[in-house]
This record gives C-alpha cells, sequence and structure tokens, in this order.
C-alpha cells in the first residue's frame, strides 16, 4: 500500500458486481444493511486478487479503486469490546465505542470501513487494468501462493500449470477463453519466469 503525494493511504479494492459498481460511482459507498463477519462496515483489500474474487468481470463483475482519505482515523486490526458479541457485532461495536473510521486487519487482506465518507478517488478498473494488476500482483506474490475461485485459474496459466489444475483442464472451452483474455489484455498468457519446461524458473 502506499501513500500519495497529498496523503491518501492506497489504493484498495472492492469486487462487487457491475450494477452495484456503477451505484457505487453515482451515489458513493454505503454500510450494508445486513451483517457479515466483519459486521456493517464496507471490505475492501489492499491486494486486487482478493477483489477479483469478488469481482470477476468474465462474469459480470467488476473491480473498483478506492483511497482512504489523509483525514480518517484508522487502525491496526481492531480491541474487540467487553462483552459477548459475534465477530460482525463485535466490529460493529468497536466503531461505536472508538470513533475510528476504518480498521486494517488480516495483514491488509481485508480493510474494513465504518465511515463511507473516507473512501475517495473512487473509480472502476477497466477489465484490461484489473488483468494487468492481477498479474503483477501473480509476480510479486511467486508461482507458490495459493488463490480463490477465478483468481486462481488465472495464476494457474500463468505461471504454465493448468495441465496439472483439473478446475482448469476439466472446462477446455474456459482455458481458452482465459488464454485469449491474458493474451488480449496483458500481452501474454505466460509469466517470463516460466521455462521452455512450463515450470516457473
Amino acid at each position: 500500500m502506499d501513500t500519495s503525494t497529498d496523503g491518501r493511504l492506497g489504493p484498495l479494492y472492492h469486487g462487487t458486481r457491475s450494477a452495484s459498481g456503477r451505484r457505487i460511482l453515482r451515489e458513493g459507498f454505503r454500510r450494508s444493511a445486513s451483517c457479515s463477519y466483519t459486521g456493517t462496515g464496507i471490505c475492501l483489500s489492499e491486494s486486487l486478487s482478493v477483489a477479483y474474487e469478488y469481482g470477476e468481470y468474465g462474469a459480470g463483475g467488476c473491480v473498483l479503486e478506492a483511497w482512504v482519505a489523509p483525514s480518517a482515523r484508522w487502525t491496526e486490526g481492531i480491541k474487540a469490546p467487553e462483552g459477548r458479541f459475534d465477530v460482525g457485532e463485535a466490529y460493529d461495536r468497536f466503531f461505536e465505542c472508538s470513533g475510528n473510521d476504518a480498521a486494517r486487519d488480516f495483514w491488509g487482506n481485508v480493510w474494513v470501513v465504518w465511515n463511507p465518507a473516507v473512501l475517495v478517488a473512487v473509480r472502476r478498473l477497466t477489465f484490461r487494468e484489473a488483468l494487468r494488476r492481477l498479474c503483477a500482483e501473480f509476480e510479486e506474490d511467486g508461482p507458490d501462493c495459493g488463490y480463490n475461485g477465478a483468481v486462481s485459474d488465472y495464476a494457474s496459466i500463468w505461471w504454465g500449470r493448468e495441465a496439472s489444475d483439473p478446475n482448469v483442464t476439466r472446462l477446455p472451452e474456459h482455458l481458452s477463453m482465459v488464454r485469449q483474455r491474458l493474451q488480449r489484455m496483458v500481452g501474454g498468457c505466460r509469466s517470463e519466469r516460466v521455462m521452455p519446461t512450463g515450470q516457473p524458473g
């Protein structure tokens, strides 16, 4: 995560359905009406691969980029309030009692934002931007990092391991489509670190 010249923190990423993305861009982020494991706060991530799981472009999703305003009060993790609460309630009570706007948790894989007003410079990544950043993240994480959902398919192909990944090989049309997307939008479907044998060097 970086700090911009004007003090903003980010970028953070939020994966969602395209329709929801359009609403957020039009009306701004809002806390959820229902409680998840992080309460009713807005979930974002420093990792594009985490957000992409929830905003897979090929399945009608998108990824939004946002930054945390310099004025935001945020903390590393949360201090559980006294009393007995489930996990989601604990997050909400923490924010209500502490006055913090956001919390960075799970080593940055999840940011929980309580005050939507601190999310600024919100924009939608193009499919091309998202895939290029995703592949850059693969390069940074290395070939031994595991992912979920569609991101795992892209990573298998990027590292030349699709032949040993049953989730990819059982759907030949899907494999071909993902390769074509990488070729068209990233300029290649293999890391330059993959040896001619098909294994990462």
